[in-house]
């Protein structure tokens, strides 16, 4: 009797990790259908005679009725919506489609714990989401970054123009993975033949890395001298909610992660080895194929 491909949904798909996701899964024997939030954004995979297996659907997050159509024939959904405030309520309801709709297991991609006297709101979001999907999903897995070496893009403006990076983390250490190793964790967790044992799973990156540490390897690669200049929290949310145009919760967010490094040292080694059978990436090899990225432009150039 020949075997049934596995159906996989892909929520996020045109995200950082969704659309690494995406490409994985589309070299493997499954299908794949992306959910699209705007039907006309631009495809994170490309479909055609060559990617057989990749399709897309939209669905308003907010609909139960298009979250169960996304939902219809599939076996695993990779669970991940854009954090925002909706999300708690976005990803419920996507929890609830999926049940509703026979999807026997939910890969989600989550935050690391945090324990008080610590406060990551952000986190705290997920906790009630990941709440949630144990009560809802007999089969389930939450994948658990600390932060992704590509969140670094966020700081290009700063370290483009003026050569600085700002921050208030002190010496303190942050511990970044390349979303690609855990799009890598997601898709075998999603393919994989065995039913999930792990409800849990810390995902940490190589190594710990201070910010003046970060401010070297970007000189190194970018030719320029680049700073670390460490400010208050109070000063780093005025930058980010002034300059930077930041919505608040995304301002504190980023202070809460900074602040909880320096209160909970980060992981100074790799936990993924084993997961992704091989050695996962290094933050220099992240910088030398990203430096266009961040390589210093001339002032007067960037004001026209």
């Amino acid at each position: 009797m020949k075997k049934i491909k596995p159906t996989i949904v892909v929520f996020g798909c045109t995200g950082m990790v969704g659309t690494e996701v995406m490409r994985q899964l589309s070299s493997c024997d499954c299908l794949v259908r992306g959910v699209l939030r705007n039907p006309e954004r631009p495809y994170p995979v490309r479909t055609g005679t060559d990617l057989w297996n990749i399709t897309y659907v939209s669905a308003d997050l907010s609909s139960s009725g298009q979250l169960k159509e996304a939902c219809i024939g599939a076996d695993a959904l990779f669970l991940l919506t854009a954090t925002s405030p909706n999300q708690v309520e976005q990803e419920v309801n996507i929890i609830d489609a999926a049940r509703q709709s026979g999807v026997k297991r939910i890969v989600k991609l989550s935050a690391p714990i945090v324990q008080p006297p610590a406060k990551v709101e952000v986190s705290q979001w997920h906790r009630k989401i990941d709440d949630y999907l144990s009560r809802s999903i007999d089969e389930f897995c939450c994948l658990r970054p600390h932060s992704f070496m590509q969140n670094w893009e966020r700081n290009t403006f700063t370290i483009q123009c003026f050569g600085k990076i700002y921050g208030a983390l002190g010496d303190a250490q942050r511990n970044y993975i390349d979303c690609r190793d855990v799009a890598t964790v997601a898709v075998n967790y999603l393919l994989a033949t065995e039913e999930l044992k792990c409800r849990s799973v810390i995902l940490a990156g190589p190594q710990a890395i201070t910010n003046v540490e970060m401010a070297a390897k970007l000189s190194l690669v970018t030719g320029s001298k680049i700073e670390y200049v460490d400010i208050t929290p109070d000063e780093l949310f005025s930058q980010l909610t002034g300059k930077a145009k930041l919505p608040g919760w995304l301002a504190r967010h980023i202070i809460e992660l900074d602040d909880l490094a320096i209160r909970v040292p980060e992981p100074d080694s790799d936990t993924i080895t084993d997961l992704i059978l091989r050695k996962p990436r290094v933050m220099d090899e992240y910088l030398q194929e990203s430096r266009h990225l961040f390589k210093r432009k001339s002032v007067w150039k960037s004001l026209f």
